[in-house]
C-alpha cells in the first residue's frame, strides 16, 4: 500500500508543499499529486542558492527527475495558473491533469469578486474555486477534457495512480488548505473553504483507492496561522508578531495571516481523528522558538521544542517524525523515532 497523504492539521499554511516535496524527493516517488479544492491556495519552497518553488495549481513534488506530476480530478484547474507554471519549471513533459477536472474561467473569478458576502463574510481569495465546484456539481461546469489547450495534459489518473501503487510505486499525495476549513466538516461555516481537506477527502480528489493508503502525514504547525476570518484560538497581536520577526504573507493573496501563539490541542485531536495520521510532521518551530532556526541535527533542538514534541505525541497518540526549523528546504530534520 505505497500512497503517502500529506494533510494540514488545522487552517493551512503549514509548509505541507515542502513537507510533500521532501517525501517525494526521500522515497524517489513515481507521482506527486495534487488534491484540494483549486488554486485557492498556494504552496511555496524556498533554496539556499536562492531559487523558489511557488505554485498554486501544480504539486511541489518534483524534485527527483523522474517524478511525474498530476492534478487530480476533483481539483479546479484554472488553465491560465496551470500552464503559467508549467512553463514557468518546465514541466511539460512530466505534468498531466485529469480530463475530468473542473475549469475555472475568467468568468468564475470575477464572480466571486463581486460577492461581498464571499469577500466580507467568508474572507475568501476569490480565486474563483468555489463557483466552479458549484457549477461542477449543478453539472454545467466544462472540463479540462472541453479545452484545446489542455489537450496534451490529459490523463486518466486514477489508472495511472492505482496501477502504479499496485506495482509496488510510490505516490505522493499533496493536500490544500487544511482540515478545520473543511467545508461539511468545520464549526465555523460559513467561514470555511468550498470542500473538504481531509485525509480521506484527498483520496477521493485523485481517485485513490483507500487500500493502497500506506501512510498518512498530519503536518502541525508549531505556531498556527489563519488567513481571512474564522475564529483562531490564542490569536497573537500583530505587533506581538512583528516584535519576534515572525509575521507571515499568503502565497496566493499576500494577504497578512493571523497567528496563534499556541496549538489548540482540542482542534489537533480533532484532526487527528478526522485523518487518521501515522505520522506527524511538526513545522515551523522557528517561529514556536526563534533560537532554533536553520537547525539540522536533532540534538541541536532547544529544550522548549523538545517539549513541544512530546506534547504533540502525547496529546495525539502519533510520533512526530519530521520537524521544521526554517524557511529552506534544508531545514528540515528526520527525528530517529525507532
Amino acid at each position: 500500500m505505497p500512497a503517502t497523504i500529506v494533510v494540514n492539521a488545522l487552517w493551512g499554511d503549514s509548509g505541507k508543499g515542502k513537507i510533500a516535496a521532501f517525501i517525494a524527493l526521500k522515497e524517489k516517488a513515481s507521482f506527486s499529486v495534487r488534491a484540494g479544492t483549486g488554486t485557492n491556495a498556494g504552496h511555496s519552497i524556498y533554496f539556499e542558492d536562492d531559487t523558489e518553488i511557488r505554485t498554486r495549481q501544480l504539486p511541489c513534488g518534483w524534485l527527483p527527475r523522474d517524478t511525474l506530476l498530476r492534478v487530480g480530478s476533483g481539483v479546479a484547474v484554472d488553465p491560465e495558473i496551470f500552464l503559467a507554471e508549467v512553463e514557468k519549471y518546465g514541466l511539460t513533459s512530466r505534468t498531466r491533469v485529469d480530463f475530468r477536472c473542473p475549469i475555472i474561467t475568467p468568468e468564475y473569478r470575477e464572480r466571486e469578486k463581486r460577492d461581498t458576502h464571499l469577500a466580507n463574510t467568508v474572507g475568501s481569495v476569490c480565486s474563483g474555486t468555489g463557483v466552479a465546484q458549484a457549477e461542477f456539481v449543478m453539472r454545467r461546469a466544462r472540463q479540462a477534457r472541453d479545452l484545446p489547450e489542455l489537450s496534451e495534459f490529459l490523463t486518466d489518473l486514477p489508472l495511472e495512480i492505482n496501477s502504479a501503487c499496485s506495482q509496488g510505486e510510490h505516490v505522493v499525495i499533496e493536500c490544500s488548505q487544511g482540515t478545520h476549513l473543511s467545508l461539511a466538516l468545520s464549526e465555523d461555516y460559513p467561514c470555511c473553504t468550498s470542500d473538504n481537506c481531509t485525509s480521506v477527502a484527498a483520496a477521493d480528489d485523485v481517485g485513490l483507492n483507500w487500500q493502497h493508503i500506506r501512510e498518512v502525514v498530519l503536518v502541525v504547525k508549531a505556531s498556527p496561522s489563519r488567513v481571512g476570518t474564522g475564529p483562531l484560538p490564542f490569536e497573537m497581536r500583530p505587533e506581538d508578531e512583528d516584535e519576534r520577526g515572525i509575521a507571515e504573507y499568503g502565497v496566493a493573496t499576500g494577504r497578512r495571516r493571523r497567528k496563534a501563539s499556541e496549538i489548540s490541542w482540542e482542534h489537533l485531536k480533532t484532526s487527528v481523528m478526522l485523518n487518521g495520521p501515522t505520522q506527524i510532521a511538526l513545522t515551523f518551530c522557528d517561529h514556536f522558538d526563534t533560537t532554533v532556526t536553520g537547525i539540522r541535527n536533532e540534538g541541536d533542538l532547544s529544550t522548549s521544542v523538545k517539549d513541544l514534541i512530546d506534547k504533540v505525541q502525547e496529546e495525539t497518540g502519533v510520533p512526530v517524525t519530521l520537524v521544521e526549523t526554517g524557511k529552506f528546504f534544508g531545514d528540515i530534520i528526520q527525528l530517529n523515532r525507532a
